[in-house]
């Protein structure tokens, strides 16, 4: 995830045909557009997927889904023409969200209402385990053998998931699920009035991480001449935050705090260390002093995540799937609207480069008035 924008720029300055281009011949400035188109077929994707659930259940559906996957990102491997990689690109980002979405009602269908906080926390501490190795193993192949390896591996990794699932999840039985419309309706809106708000901070959360995983990688790489290899181990750093404060906040969430307090401290987080990012590459800092900031600033985004998680599906059940598709709407919204602003502010020379960085702190306060407006479950 984090080598998709390298890639697709990579794969843009290599394709004459792209290259030549007057529109491409600065891709960092509109990289971000890319991005925003798949997106929107994300939220399309998005849109259908109750009625997909419906018809065919969450186990067959979910099992074709990484099958696909697997497919494309072998054609991400394979292919060497932005004519084709960027297709493919978009259609790896729907499928990423539309899998989200699947574990999401797995993952509710097993969980009661008293336990959410912890075993929300459990599943997003084991899932960010999973998150730690590749950015440094993505570096290292990166930097020795090119972007082909990296993508052949994950589509090789797909081929246990897939037997993980037909051993141990085939009896899965298919709840009711509701039907819900694109626009909640006021009615829908009474019955679950923290879902907007929630909804917004889950938003909020999307836009940092788009503005990170589209424009850290090029920043860093591009003009702070930080190697991949270095910057995945910067990356290996900071998502050890994802492993170490989840579970213990679910916890919290669930017996001490709530979720409120929490979800405050990390937006204040995310939103300091985004504003320090493009003040400190003038200071010349060091590896471990990039890693720590960036740990810092993920140590914000695990809360909030964590958090609005727990608040959310405190207040679903799992037969809302549409409730859920919702939710996960945040996602590809926030990654056609972040990548949009970013691309006009860079394309008309608005700011510089790193200015992005301040411009995702300021944005992150704005997502205290939602938290604000939300009322505790404790």
């Amino acid at each position: 995830m984090y080598i998709d924008s390298s890639y697709l720029k990579n794969a843009i300055m290599t394709t004459p045909s792209f290259a030549s281009m007057e529109m491409w011949q600065n891709p960092n400035d509109l990289i971000g557009t890319l991005y925003t188109f798949a997106s929107i077929v994300t939220l399309f994707a998005l849109l259908i997927a109750p009625r997909i659930l419906r018809r065919f259940g969450n186990y067959r559906w979910t099992l074709g889904t990484l099958l696909l996957l697997a497919m494309t990102l072998l054609g991400l491997a394979i292919f060497n023409t932005a004519w084709l990689i960027i297709p493919l690109f978009i259609l790896e980002a729907a499928i990423t969200s539309i899998l989200y979405f699947n574990f999401d009602l797995f993952l509710e269908h097993y969980s009661k209402d008293t336990e959410t906080g912890i075993i929300r926390g459990i599943f997003k501490a084991l899932t960010s385990i999973a998150w730690l190795v590749p950015p440094f193993l993505a570096g290292v192949i990166l930097d020795h053998y090119g972007f082909p390896l990296i993508y052949l591996t994950g589509a090789f990794l797909i081929i246990p998931t897939i037997f993980i699932m037909m051993g141990y999840l085939s009896d899965f039985k298919d709840m009711h699920y509701e039907k819900t419309p694109f626009i909640l309706s006021q009615k829908t809106l009474k019955e679950h009035p923290a879902i907007v708000q929630i909804y917004w901070v889950n938003f909020f959360l999307q836009v940092f991480y788009a503005w990170m995983i589209i424009y850290a990688p090029i920043y860093f790489h591009d003009h702070l001449n930080i190697s991949y290899e270095d910057f995945g181990i910067i990356l290996s750093i900071a998502l050890t935050a994802f492993v170490i404060f989840p579970t213990f906040e679910g916890w919290l969430a669930d017996k001490v705090l709530g979720e409120k307090e929490m979800l405050l401290l990390g937006f204040f987080l995310m939103s300091i260390t985004s504003l320090a990012i493009p003040y400190l590459s003038h200071a010349g800092i060091g590896l471990w002093m990039w890693g720590a900031l960036l740990f810092v600033g993920r140590m914000g985004a695990a809360t909030v995540e964590t958090m609005s998680e727990v608040y959310f599906f405190k207040h679903v059940d799992a037969h809302n799937a549409s409730l859920v598709g919702y939710f996960r709407r945040a996602r590809p919204l926030a990654f056609i609207i972040a990548p949009l602003l970013a691309s006009v502010l860079l394309g008309f020379h608005l700011l510089k480069f790193g200015d992005l960085f301040y411009v995702l702190g300021f944005i992150m306060l704005f997502a205290f008035y939602f938290t604000l407006r939300l009322k505790d479950t404790l």
